[in-house]
């Protein structure tokens, strides 16, 4: 069988012509596409990147806060632990309440106080080490190491060594009298007559002293 076109030339060129250039429009869209696909994604790992950096940014800040919260817990703690420390030593240096109460023994009855008070008044904190090596090392350090050591180290209490006895007598012999029952008590070391002194006392005179007991 034989067949005939009867489609004039200029039809089919035109109709060729049409088709090539469809097909040159699909291949032109699809390599822009493909060009702007690695933009696309490189943007969205940038946002990417600036979302973690701001996470970043945020998680450290908090953690700078808890690093801050748990230093000042911990020097509280500290704090605390000290307080124990030096009340548990004012409990225990001494039996305040049978010195007390020896001293009270001891008075005769032309001898009254008007003052009893310890010597320091408190414990002092001294951050110093009791051994002799560690004081000499201690000074063989830097002043930055010296004060970070002293932050961290023990502290020593200076606890109260004397009692002082302020009040009135009214001769000196009661004054020798209460002098001498303190040194037999034996709860005293020493026992320093400090100050005596004549002073009018209602129609009279009185002996004002101040003794210093040491144990």
């Amino acid at each position: 069988m034989i067949g005939v076109n009867l489609i004039p030339r200029e039809v089919l060129v035109r109709h060729l012509v049409r088709q090539r250039s469809r097909r040159w429009g699909l291949v032109s869209v699809v390599l822009a596409a493909l060009a702007v696909i690695p933009a696309v994604v490189e943007g969205r790992q940038r946002a990417r990147g600036d979302s973690l950096k701001e996470e970043a940014s945020t998680v450290q800040s908090r953690l700078e806060g808890l690093r801050a919260e748990v230093a000042g817990t911990a020097q509280a703690v500290l704090n605390r632990d000290a307080e124990l420390a030096r009340a548990r030593a004012l409990r225990t240096k001494r039996l305040w309440g049978g010195l007390l109460s020896q001293v009270e023994s001891c008075t005769p009855e032309r001898v009254w106080f008007t003052s009893l008070a310890t010597d320091p008044a408190e414990p002092r904190g001294t951050g110093q080490r009791r051994a002799g090596a560690n004081q000499r090392s201690r000074r063989a350090k830097s002043g930055k190491a010296q004060a970070e050591e002293a932050e961290s180290g023990p502290v020593v209490l200076e606890a109260p060594t004397r009692l002082r006895l302020e009040g009135f007598a009214l001769a000196h012999e009661n004054l020798y009298d209460l002098m001498g029952r303190l040194k037999g008590s034996g709860s005293f070391t020493t026992v320093k007559l400090e100050q005596a002194a004549m002073e009018p006392m209602l129609k009279g005179h009185a002996v004002r002293f101040i003794l210093l007991c040491e144990w």
